[in-house]
């Protein structure tokens, strides 16, 4: 068929004469449009076109080869007149005729009624590179015509920009690339040529992820297939952690383009990073019904389903790429990994079968250890302590070397084993939990309130803070036998570390309450001693309940008792300041607790 096509090339066209001007001249073609009802109608209205962008086109810097010519090289290689062309084909036409540009498309209608034509514009050396044009609708073939052929005109004024784009884009400056198509762009507000290569631009140029978002989403809206700013939309989302945004597109450009492993790959890659498995098992799926056995994308799934906590599948895929994929056991995350799942799905025989193995395999690395240790009861002292030696600076071993001296009793072991470890990993809330939980257990109260100040306040380790504050502060006033004031203000410091994390109506509910109790304990006090300082600290407890309620304590009726006590307790506070204080004290003195 190419022979043909090439004796007809060469009876038939004649080479465009190159011009002294900005660019060579170019060439587009008209393929042969479909006609959805009537084909003559279709072949009426490309030929129309050619004859349209032609008349209204510089005949220097654009060819635009006849009906004639074109048909005629599909006739001659053996194609009939209402065969529809396919992308293949339509691309050995363009070489063949040194086509720059090709108009494709459809026309709905029949003759003599009205007619709707749906085309773009696409260049050959790049068949991702594709310009939509609006759909035409008229009364006549001629008015439908020759307004499409006004319309491809007008979005040729961004060629040259364009052009001037890609080249500074391979002379590697993209500032000035940026700046061209950004002016192309400015010719032709409907481009979307232009806008991927200033997408692009941007991109090469490190601009802020938001900038390259909003050209990638225009092109987007004006043609949903685009891949190319499909991809750089991604991964821009990817690059702001817009985790699930990011996820939705990699999954839209896999379900598009299923057939492209390299996609598939920093599909999956990407939604690994960002934390979103349960997006990267379907995507891996449906990759695997058209590259079956791929291991890299067998090994992407098995990470998939670790994240998830799916042991049975984690553990059935890694028994298989542990059989048959090197990569697989050479990499001591994925070994970790496996040996995890083997435990989760009680299949103990296989797992230390695997983390002996994997020990052996992987000296030097903790976290294989660390399995290794648990499964040969890790508990040991001497095993931990010969993996302290070996990696001293594994918090996790040193976690494992308070939870030995848990066991035998040794605070004091514990808390300096724990101090280690939060020393390695600041990060570690937990350690700082179980330190501050062993200082109350001393009784070192002061040690356990300095050691809750230090933990972290991020991510999850925050809401655990809030709940062990305001659960221990509870568990202090339960289990006082004696409410001193040390156990008052121990109970407030915690319930204002709590507050203090994430300020809301339960703390500083418990705040008010705890405050004014601590408020009339000192004023039943001083009503026994008329002493003006006792009258003074629950004038200062009520300035502390006085904070809270302030701030809000809601509502409902439990809050409007929260007020009234206040009241209540701030006329008594003031009476008490006249009687044994030479000025008055009033509840509402300055302070937080």
């Amino acid at each position: 068929m190419r022979v043909r096509l090439m004796l007809a090339l060469s009876a038939l066209v004649l080479a465009a004469p190159l011009l002294a001007q900005d660019f060579v001249q170019q060439t587009l073609i008209v393929a042969p449009l479909r006609g959805d009802a009537d084909l003559r109608l279709a072949q009426q209205v490309a030929a129309r076109l050619r004859t349209r962008i032609a008349r209204l086109s510089n005949k220097r810097e654009l060819h635009v080869p006849s009906g004639d010519t074109t048909e005629s090289i599909l006739e001659f290689a053996g194609y009939k007149p209402d065969t529809v062309l396919g992308e293949r084909t339509l691309v050995d036409l363009a070489h063949l005729l040194r086509a720059d540009e090709i108009i494709v498309g459809h026309v709905i209608g029949k003759r003599p009624g009205p007619v709707e034509i749906r085309a773009e514009l696409v260049l050959v050396r790049d068949w991702r590179l594709r310009q939509p044009l609006p759909v035409i609708k008229a009364a006549t073939m001629a008015l439908a015509a020759d307004s499409l052929g006004s319309e491809i005109v007008r979005a040729r004024t961004q060629m040259a920009g364009l052009r001037r784009c890609e080249n500074a884009t391979r002379q590697s400056d993209p500032a000035r690339a940026a700046a061209m198509a950004a002016s192309a762009v400015a010719s032709y507000s409907s481009s979307t040529l232009a806008r991927t290569c200033l997408a692009v631009a941007l991109a090469s140029l490190n601009a802020p992820p938001d900038s390259v978002l909003a050209v990638t989403a225009a092109v987007l809206a004006l043609d949903s297939m685009s891949i190319i700013a499909a991809v750089l939309h991604a991964e821009q989302l990817s690059a702001l952690k817009r985790a699930k945004e990011a996820a939705g597109a990699w999954t839209r450009i896999v379900n598009q383009h299923a057939d492209s492993l390299e996609l598939g790959f920093r599909a999956l890659n990407w939604m690994l990073r960002l934390y979103r498995p349960s997006d990267a098992v379907p995507t891996a799926r449906l990759l695997l019904t058209k590259f079956p056995g791929e291991p890299g994308l067998r090994r992407l799934l098995f990470g998939a389903f670790s994240s998830l906590s799916d042991f049975k599948n984690a553990a059935a895929l890694g028994d298989s790429l542990d059989a048959i994929d090197p990569e697989f056991r050479d990499d001591s995350v994925f070994e970790a990994s496996h040996i995890v799942a083997l435990r989760a799905v009680g299949d103990t025989l296989g797992a230390v079968a695997k983390s002996a193995r994997s020990a052996k395999l992987h000296p030097n690395d903790p976290v294989i250890y660390l399995e290794y240790l648990q499964l040969v009861a890790g508990e040991n002292g001497s095993a931990i302590r010969r993996g302290l030696e070996k990696f001293p600076d594994v918090p996790e071993l040193h976690v494992l070397a308070a939870t030995s001296a848990r066991t035998v009793g040794n605070a004091a072991s514990e808390i300096a084993s724990l101090r280690e470890a939060v020393r390695l990993d600041s990060l570690m809330t937990r350690g700082y939990l179980r330190m501050a939980e062993l200082w109350f257990s001393a009784h070192r109260l002061d040690s356990a309130l300095a050691t809750l100040a230090r933990t972290p306040r991020s991510g999850d380790g925050a809401d655990l803070l809030r709940a062990y504050a305001i659960g221990r502060g509870m568990q202090v006033l339960r289990s006082a036998t004696d409410t001193t004031a040390d156990t008052w203000h121990t109970t407030i410091s915690l319930f204002a570390l709590a507050d203090s994390v994430d300020s809301r109506t339960d703390t500083r509910s418990l705040i008010a309450a705890t405050t004014l109790q601590l408020a009339q304990r000192e004023l039943v006090t001083a009503s026994k001693t008329h002493q003006c300082a006792d009258t003074k600290n629950a004038s200062k407890a009520l300035s502390w309940a006085d904070a809270a309620i302030s701030r809000g304590v809601g509502d409902d009726a439990s809050a409007s008792e929260l007020r009234d006590a206040y009241s209540k307790l701030s006329v008594a506070a003031e009476s008490f300041s006249k009687s044994y204080c030479s000025t008055p004290a009033g509840g509402s003195a300055t302070g937080t607790p």
